[in-house]
């Protein structure tokens, strides 16, 4: 007896289809189907019938969609299905308030990091003398340790 598999068009509706074609042309921007295939590391044809609706990605290109259109996958379903447009600052604000203290200091980690000045590049020319001074000058202390450490400071430990 031959199982037969269905395809996954059949579990979605049109405005889900609409919408991923609208994202999958949207984040391609001036690239061509062809140079974006290659980033998704798909075929051409594949890429087409997303921006068409003739065809679902798999979970494993949802995910790649979902990061380049700056979303978690599961926000990006959900937009997909109409459900939602991305977490609002209200929802973010929530999760931030339920998270323990380590989870914190590392996306506090991650926004530091987005946010810092790339490092300066040195124009071409005679190399200078070296110094004994380091540029850096400071030592960056991780977070978590430093929020541990103020933890324990305020609750008198």
């Amino acid at each position: 007896m031959k199982v037969r598999k269905k395809s996954a068009v059949a579990f979605v509706d049109e405005g889900f289809l609409k919408r991923l074609g609208e994202v999958v042309h949207e984040i391609r921007g001036d690239q061509s189907q062809r140079q974006f295939a290659r980033t998704m590391q798909v075929s051409q044809s594949t890429v087409q019938q997303w921006e068409n609706g003739r065809n679902v990605p798999s979970l494993e290109n949802l995910e790649k969609i979902a990061r380049l259109k700056g979303m978690l996958v599961e926000d990006f379903i959900a937009y997909l299905y109409g459900r939602s447009h991305g977490p609002t600052r209200t929802d973010i604000m929530a999760r931030i308030g339920v998270m323990k203290a380590e989870d914190f200091g590392q996306i506090l980690h991650i926004i530091g990091d987005r946010l810092a000045p790339p490092p300066e590049e040195k124009p071409p020319g005679k190399p200078k003398a070296k110094s004994k001074k380091t540029s850096a000058g400071k030592v960056r202390v991780p977070l978590t340790l430093e929020l541990s450490k103020r933890t324990e400071m305020n609750s008198g430990g």
